[in-house]
C-alpha cells in the first residue's frame, strides 16, 4: 500500500471467526505493515461466518448481509480494504481453494478483499514459533516437535498444540494449557522477539500465502 495512494483517516478493516483470531490478525499485520497509521485497523464483531457451510445457492445471500454490514461501517469510517478470516480445518494445500471462494464471492465489494486462511486452525501457525509460545508461560515446552517439517501437514492444530506444550511426564491438574486466548499473546511475542522475518522453525504455505496478502494489501 502506497504512503502516496491512501487517503487519510482509512482503515483496515478484519473479519475473523472469533473476537481471538481477529485481534491476533490485528497484531500480525501492524508488525508485518510498520508503515500502516496508528489505528488504522479495526476489527469487526459481526459478520463472522463468511462461506464455510454456507450452501453454493446462499452465498450470494451471504454476501449481501457481509456487504451491508461493511457499507454501514464505511459511511461511519472510509474502507481502504477488507482482510476476511477463515480457517481450512484441512490441511495445506486446502488454503487455496477456500482463498479463492472467499475472493469470489465478495469481489462485488468495492474494496479489495484479502482472503485469510490457515491450515486447520490458526495454531497451525504458531509451530512456526516455537520460542514465542514457550516464552509465554514458564511451565510449557516448546512445542518443537516439527522442526524443519510442513506444519500444514499437523492435524487438528489447536489440540496439537496443547499437547505440545505440555512437558512429558507432566499430569498435574493445574497445569496452565493453552487456551485459544493465548494466540494474541503468542502473536505479540512472535513480534516482539522479531520472529516475523525467515527462517522460520518449519515450512506453512497458508502462513506464506498470508504474508502475500499483507504485502500486496
Amino acid at each position: 500500500m502506497a504512503e502516496g495512494s491512501r487517503k487519510p483517516g482509512e482503515r483496515i478493516v478484519i473479519l475473523g471467526e472469533d473476537d481471538n483470531d481477529r485481534k491476533t490478525l490485528k497484531v500480525l499485520i501492524a508488525a508485518l505493515r510498520p508503515d500502516l497509521p496508528a489505528g488504522s485497523l479495526r476489527d469487526l464483531r459481526e459478520p463472522i461466518t463468511l462461506v464455510k457451510g454456507v450452501p453454493p445457492e446462499r452465498l450470494p445471500t451471504k454476501a449481501t448481509k457481509v456487504s451491508a454490514v461493511l457499507r454501514a461501517y464505511n459511511r461511519r469510517e472510509p474502507i481502504r480494504c477488507v482482510f476476511m478470516h477463515e480457517d481450512a480445518d484441512d490441511f495445506d494445500p486446502a488454503h487455496v481453494p477456500l482463498i479463492e471462494k472467499i475472493e469470489k464471492t465478495y469481489r462485488s465489494l468495492p474494496w479489495p478483499v484479502h482472503a485469510v486462511v490457515p491450515a486447520w486452525e490458526m495454531e497451525t501457525w504458531w509451530f512456526l514459533f516455537p520460542t514465542a509460545v514457550a516464552s509465554l508461560h514458564r511451565s510449557w515446552r516448546a512445542p518443537d516437535q516439527y522442526l524443519g517439517k510442513d506444519v500444514g501437514r499437523v492435524r487438528d492444530a489447536k489440540e496439537r498444540l496443547r499437547q505440545c506444550v505440555r512437558p512429558a511426564g507432566n499430569r498435574s491438574t493445574a497445569f496452565r494449557s493453552y487456551a485459544e486466548s493465548d494466540s494474541v499473546h503468542i502473536a505479540k511475542k512472535v513480534a516482539e522477539l522479531g520472529l516475523l522475518t525467515p527462517p522460520w522453525a518449519a515450512r506453512s504455505a497458508s502462513w506464506l500465502a498470508f504474508l502475500e496478502k499483507v504485502e500486496a494489501a
